[in-house]
């Protein structure tokens, strides 16, 4: 078997581990050459809120932390940290050798406190109209009331009162010490401090760029501090990241450039280019890989996708229907209401079945059985899904598909529906993605449409599967144009209240407070709040919040699926050199990464695999 570059980094990094350093353990660096589709919008990462622009941002931009190929929480732009005993205030001392960089890789000025206050100040004016500063006031002292007062008022509405910046809790002591004060203990709060929104920016040149900071209009409406710089951006032609030489931690990056070219046929050519050697990645659909692996040439450039996203992909019933009379909302609101109508689709759903459109031979392994994702969190090393009540749900397995319980459900459902005024069939507006062909949404539909008919029959339900708009697809889902769809969830910090969010009062995902049964949708809400108060105990803290979780589950509000992602790949990077963490912008970094030195196959890919979890074991 061939020696890729990614087992010999993985056993550098264990003999590195031991403290002995090899002779010849030069490893070269090189380029990284990929196409891409989708123009982005802006640069301006205090204003973004797309995992496009964050791909760059990440790139361009560090942060106070930031995580290695372990997981594990290292200093970046601040070297120390410290908490105040009743947990509200944060100190941290910044490093003295960290600078902004222009467009031309030149020096432009050190990095200091101020920054991180000159971009929060920034964020949380209402007039930059910056889709994150909901995730600072959220947490900071006085940051809501001085984002209010800088809002316009809607009309009618008298405007807020206007707030001075020092009622904010977020100081620089001096010009490398800075201090955030919380309107609360927030036990992740370390962790939130990867995503955009806590990313500095230099107020001189700011306020020199004025309306043009972060056009996508080229590479001088930025300043750079990350491990790469925008050496080059033309709009729909080619982008540029080159390494920082300036940045503090250069030594860490070894692919020196990243080439990304615009095609938007990208999805349809990249294959072949790919096996030109023109490219160093490509997008491969369930059908191309599974024509890939049956021809033994081509088999040897792909390998299995490595599960590094914790976005949790799950199928939300809509309790507030806005969709078209042909679909008879008021019976859907009827049905959806029920917890027996409810449960008996979750048990006829055949996810594994489902799932081998994106998986084939390993389907099972991209499913779950909880909204928050297993490996997210640990207390005391015990997964948090194998905690309290979610223990058993983790322990059903992939196979929850069960025919005789979701008869069960769908008789008690019948009797108390028809009770209650319903009609049968329900139609079951079942609305899918467009956009992600790759994933094969489409197909799922009509799989799920199939089997949900097959088990429960069409005397019960009448599926619809309905295409959403190419465009603002995610504006159907928010305007309550769906009765029943796939829809998915990242964490934005460590801790399991990040996956709750899209279950809270007011949150346009399933409009789930819109339930008419209060009493047991009071029962989750209860559950969720005595969780979040727990601030001190995180092994208290991490057991509510799995009970209110398992609560969520088990009264049928929504439907577990599991991953997004999976099957094989066609990629020269190395899938384990590569920063991760379930949160933040961490596993869109190309620091600490490495381009392999030939394709890696399945074999190959399980060896480093194991090499990577041995290193790992070693470096905790």
């Amino acid at each position: 078997m061939k020696k890729s570059l990614s087992l010999l980094c993985l056993m550098l990094c264990l003999v590195l581990t031991a403290g002995i350093l090899p002779a010849a353990a030069e490893i070269d660096t090189s380029t990284y050459r990929t196409l891409y589709s989708s123009e982005v919008t802006t640069l301006n990462y205090l204003v973004t809120s797309t995992t496009n622009e964050f791909a760059i941002a990440a790139n361009i931009i560090d942060t106070l932390v930031e995580y290695d190929m372990y997981g594990r929480m290292l200093p970046s732009l601040a070297t120390a940290w410290e908490n105040s005993e009743d947990g509200l205030t944060w100190t941290f001392t910044l490093r003295q050798d960290a600078c902004w960089v222009d467009g031309n890789g030149e020096v432009y000025a050190p990095v200091t406190a101020n920054d991180f206050v000159a971009s929060a100040q920034y964020i949380l004016n209402a007039q930059n109209a910056s889709s994150t500063a909901n995730i600072i006031y959220d947490v900071i002292e006085g940051a809501e009331a001085y984002y209010q007062g800088t809002a316009t008022p809607e009309e009618g509405k008298e405007p807020a009162p206007v707030m001075e910046w020092d009622t904010v809790g977020i100081k620089a002591l001096d010009d490398y010490t800075l201090q955030y004060t919380l309107k609360e203990p927030v036990p992740y709060f370390l962790s939130m401090l990867t995503y955009v929104c806590f990313m500095p920016v230099n107020a001189q040149f700011l306020e020199q760029k004025g309306d043009s900071f972060g056009l996508a209009t080229g590479n001088d409406t930025l300043l750079y501090c990350g491990a790469y710089y925008l050496s080059q951006f033309k709009p729909q032609e080619i982008r540029v990241l080159s390494k920082n030489e300036k940045n503090w931690d250069a030594d860490k990056v070894h692919i020196t450039t990243i080439e990304q070219k615009y095609n938007k046929e990208a999805a349809n050519v990249s294959a072949e280019m790919y096996l030109r050697g023109e490219v160093d990645s490509a997008s491969l659909s369930t059908e191309m890989a599974e024509d890939w692996l049956a021809d033994e040439e081509k088999a040897a450039k792909i390998h299995p996708i490595r599960q590094t996203e914790y976005y949790s992909y799950f199928y939300t019933f809509n309790f507030d229907p806005q969709f078209d009379a042909e679909f008879e909302p008021d019976n859907w609101r009827l049905a959806v209401n029920n917890e027996n109508f409810r449960l008996s689709i979750i048990n006829a759903f055949n996810r594994v079945k489902a799932k081998t459109l994106v998986d084939p031979d390993n389907p099972e392994m991209m499913l779950y059985n909880t909204i928050t994702p297993p490996a997210f969190v640990l207390d005391g090393g015990k997964d948090y899904v194998d905690i309290g009540p979610l223990a058993a749900i983790t322990a059903r397995g992939a196979d929850t598909f069960d025919q005789e319980a979701a008869l069960a459900y769908k008789e008690k459902a019948v009797a108390e529906l028809t009770a209650a005024g319903a009609t049968f069939p329900v139609k079951v507006l079942l609305l899918y993605n467009p956009n992600q062909s790759a994933n094969n949404s489409d197909r799922e539909a009509q799989i799920v449409e199939q089997q949900l008919e097959d088990v429960l029959g069409t005397d019960y339900i009448d599926v619809v599967i309905e295409s959403g708009p190419s465009t603002s697809y995610l504006s159907s889902r928010r305007s309550g144009l769906y009765g029943m769809m796939n829809c998915n969830w990242g964490p934005d910090y460590a801790d399991p209240q990040t996956y709750t969010e899209p279950f809270d009062v007011g949150n346009k995902y399933a409009f789930m407070d819109k339930a008419t049964d209060t009493e047991t949708l009071n029962g989750y809400y209860e559950l969720l709040e005595k969780a979040k108060a727990i601030t001190n105990d995180m092994s208290a803290r991490y057991l509510a919040f799995a009970e209110a979780e398992a609560y969520l589950l088990e009264h049928g509000y929504v439907m577990a699926f599991g991953y997004g992602s999976g099957g094989y790949t066609a990629t020269l990077l190395d899938p384990f050199s590569g920063p991760i963490a379930p949160f933040g912008l961490t596993n869109e970094r190309f620091k600490g990464q490495y381009k392999l030195s030939d394709y890696m196959d399945t074999d190959e890919y399980y060896d480093a695999m194991d090499a990577y979890e041995a290193a790992k074991d070693s470096a905790q």
